[in-house]
């Protein structure tokens, strides 16, 4: 019976309303990592947002969070385990560092999960630079940790700017997050390899639409990804390399033309 009435145009449109309803109501609570919504910009992502949490990642109890992980002691496990995603970084890393290319900036890198994840499996040099640039709440705690634990080849920074004269651009998860990457590197003097992971790249047109990050909510992109990729060859880098993310995925209820089933990794060199 349930079948039939849901099959009823009217019916149809009411159980959508009630449906949609349900889901933001959802999502405005405890709907960690989902998404919701299709906007054309940033702002109208923001706008739209329910009240329930804070926007942004630059977020002190966030902060506290990340805090009081590094100082249980489950932090050195739980963020030392890599995932499938990471190998094919972890390939073309290490051929580079084994190369003696050895200045890394780690774009949205958090309190230097990479840098500390990845050295149980690469050969770091003695002269290795990891410069970790994250908003200021985050790098905050990440200099308190590589305090901590000793880490003298990592350094943080909120300026984007600092990545002048490093030969790496590492960003994992984090470029869907700012708008035109390809802008910002080209304003720059430019790195010569970009690796660039667990992207939501699709086939259709560019939008922006809200994730539920636990304590904040997150306004990101989803991009074309022709477009994407033309974006960063336009200013004068070779793509390489490119592969599937299955680990990760934009599931937009409502929004099944708009949902991406996996995320990409590219990597890219600059043109001699």
């Amino acid at each position: 019976m349930k079948k039939i009435i849901k099959q009823i145009p009217f019916t149809q449109q009411v159980y959508k309303i009630f449906a949609e309803r349900q889901y933001k109501h959802r999502f405005a609570t405890n709907g960690y990592g989902c998404f919701w919504g299709v906007f054309e910009t940033f702002e109208q992502a923001i706008q739209a947002a329910p009240k329930t949490k804070s926007i942004g990642y630059d977020n002190a109890e966030l902060a506290q969070e990340y805090q009081n992980m590094l100082e249980s002691c489950n932090w050195e496990n739980t963020r030392r385990t890599i995932a499938a995603y990471d190998y094919p970084i972890l390939f073309w890393l290490g051929s580079l560092l084994n190369q003696g290319i050895s200045k890394i900036f780690d774009f949205g890198g958090n309190v230097g999960i990479h840098f500390y994840s990845y050295e149980k499996y690469l050969q770091y040099p003695e002269n290795l630079q990891w410069m970790v640039c994250d908003v200021p709440e985050i790098s905050k705690v990440g200099k308190q940790l590589a305090d901590k634990r000793s880490a003298h080849n990592l350094l943080f920074t909120s300026n984007f700017n600092d990545v002048i004269n490093k030969d790496i651009f590492l960003a994992s998860g984090s470029v869907q997050y700012v708008e035109n990457l390809a802008d910002k590197i080209s304003q720059a003097n430019k790195p010569k390899y970009l690796l660039i992971n667990r992207l939501p790249l699709y086939n259709g047109k560019e939008f922006v639409t809200l994730q539920n990050g636990g304590k904040v909510f997150y306004p990101q992109y989803v991009f074309n990804k022709t477009k994407f990729i033309e974006g960063i060859t336009d200013i004068g880098y070779q793509l390489i390399d490119i592969w599937n993310s299955k680990d990760d995925a934009c599931v937009i209820p409502f929004h099944s033309k708009n949902s991406v089933p996996f995320y990409s990794g590219l990597y890219f060199q600059l043109k001699a």
